[in-house]
């Protein structure tokens, strides 16, 4: 280490460079340099060859390749987010539907139920008229039978009053006169 360092200095003590030592201190000799710089020439042309357009078809490649990625996937999404779109629509119209059914139904329900109470009203009614029917029917039937008993007892009774057989005739006097009373009471 010395010894750099004192070449250094005897060569720092002497004069400075002349012009033509400048360059051939510089660039040493110029045959070397020329061969030196080919093999610099040479290497970056193999080294294009061989490692820059194979790394740069591969990053193209890659580029392409990414590019399409993101192109499938946005398609992808601008896909989905369609069907999502879409999708929504059938349930807002199926949410529709199905409230209008619902309300159709209520309203048959209602509609069905009016009718179903008119018809147990008028059933009601029948019942009643019948069954009123057929009160005043019984009390027909009771009235003419308590009638005939009492127009048997009556006459039962003449006989036995009168002591004789009542005719025809007389029974129909005896008969209309005590109807009419009966009328008359009630």
């Amino acid at each position: 280490m010395n010894t750099i360092l004192l070449t250094i200095l005897e060569d720092a003590s002497s004069a400075p460079f002349k012009p033509e030592d400048f360059l051939s201190k510089i660039f040493g000799n110029f045959w070397s340099l020329l061969i030196n710089l080919l093999a610099l020439l040479i290497l970056f042309i193999v080294l294009f060859f061989l490692a820059y357009k194979p790394i740069r078809k591969y990053s193209e490649k890659r580029r392409d390749y990414i590019e399409g990625n993101i192109s499938k996937a946005e398609e992808a999404k601008l896909f989905y987010e369609h069907q999502i779109m879409k999708t929504k629509d059938i349930i807002d119209s199926a949410q529709k539907q199905a409230q209008e059914i619902v309300k159709k139904a209520e309203e048959n329900a209602q509609k069905e139920a009016g009718l179903i109470l008119a018809d147990a009203k008028k059933e009601a009614a029948l019942t009643q008229e019948k069954a009123l029917q057929n009160i005043e029917q019984e009390k027909q039937k009771a009235r003419a039978e308590i009638h005939r008993e009492i127009v048997n007892v009556a006459l039962d009774a003449s006989k036995e009053i009168l002591g004789r057989e009542i005719t025809e005739k007389d029974n129909q006097k005896i008969l209309h006169q005590f109807t009419d009373d009966l009328e008359k009471k009630g």
